[in-house]
């Protein structure tokens, strides 16, 4: 899977309680500071300046590469999308390209919704 494809099972919560919720359920755990899937990260020891860059367009490479090649990628980029993070590199996207998922997701609930619709009037 790659961060450009929706995870199976999506998190995007409306409710900032409930996405918190929702991850500190998760085999995963999404929680800032627990021993979770940040005690494996690939980012692990590294410095926070490769993550935080100051222009993520141009300087984000190095953050990507590290990422390209976490175990836990998708499950931190799934925790930056949860707790609607807003700086650095999480799960391999920058800013921009985790609103860009964000948006994705919620045209293709939004298609779901509209087609559950219609099959419940027919």
């Amino acid at each position: 899977m790659s961060i450009s494809e929706p995870a199976p099972t999506p998190v995007l919560h409306l409710n900032r309680t409930a996405a918190i919720s929702d991850a500190r359920q998760s085999p995963l755990s999404f929680v800032p500071g627990s021993k979770g899937w940040q005690q494996v990260a690939a980012c692990r020891g590294i410095d926070a300046s490769v993550f935080f860059p100051e222009d993520e367009n141009d300087d984000a490479d190095l953050a990507k590469k590290i990422c390209g090649h976490c175990p836990v990628a998708q499950p931190c980029l799934e925790y930056a999308i949860t707790v609607r993070e807003k700086d650095g590199v999480w799960g391999g996207a920058t800013q921009r390209e985790r609103r860009s998922i964000i948006r994705r997701r919620r045209r293709a609930a939004a298609r779901q919704r509209s087609q559950r619709e219609l099959g419940s009037r027919n």
